[in-house]
């Protein structure tokens, strides 16, 4: 096994006591499913959720003295940090075949059309929403510890909710949504370039921030 793979399953381990609480996820899900929101809500929803509860990782880590029981696998720093991103990552694909799942469900139910190019770009667009949180939160909590960086890695999210109050943003918005919805396989596969290049950027800065602190 490799030492990505090591990290990556004590990270599993670590939060199997959070299990439950993943289960809130098939809740909203089917609340949002059930009053007939779209595969992109579900998808965008369920990528804000468990990105956020994926990186509690850190906060058990730091509650529970954990950084012993990480430094005892032979593992480099590198290793690490990807083990990291790769839990969060399977996190992330996890739910997503749950909500794909839950949505085939409420489609038989309805009998609607399975929209295949739907799918895509809700897929598209959680993998960015979820790339670009765990993108900025990470390389923080790595750097700072999980308290010290919680504040600062709630700011962009401040900045978001201040940007969609003004005109001019919403405008400029309403615009990519109209050419996402004419072009959704092509949007998907952007949000899904873009989405690499943010993990692969902030990897290497976690990477550089946690040799630091180390």
């Amino acid at each position: 096994m490799t030492g990505v793979a090591r990290i990556t399953k004590l990270d599993f381990f670590i939060m199997k006591s959070q299990a439950i609480s993943y289960f809130s996820l098939v809740a909203v899900i089917l609340l949002f499913g059930l009053i007939g929101s779209s595969i992109t809500v579900l998808c965008i929803t369920g990528a804000w959720f468990i990105a956020l509860m994926a990186t509690n990782i850190f906060a058990i880590q730091e509650k529970n003295h954990l950084d012993r029981l990480y430094g005892s696998v032979c593992v480099s720093l590198n290793e690490v940090v990807l083990g990291r991103y790769t839990f969060v990552f399977l996190n992330y694909l996890a739910g997503m075949v749950a909500i794909i799942i839950l949505y085939l469900g409420f489609v038989l139910c309805r009998k609607a059309i399975f929209d295949v190019p739907d799918i895509m770009l809700g897929l598209g667009l959680s993998f960015l929403v979820s790339s670009t949180i765990t993108g900025i939160q990470m390389p923080l909590f790595f750097k700072m510890g999980y308290t010290k960086a919680k504040l600062w890695s709630f700011i962009p999210f401040a900045v978001v909710m201040l940007l969609v109050v003004l005109p001019s943003f919403v405008s400029a918005l309403s615009g990519i949504l109209d050419f996402a919805q004419s072009h959704k396989e092509l949007f998907a596969f952007a949000c899904i370039f873009a989405s690499c290049i943010i993990q692969f950027v902030s990897y290497h800065i976690a990477v550089i921030f946690y040799r630091k602190q180390r």
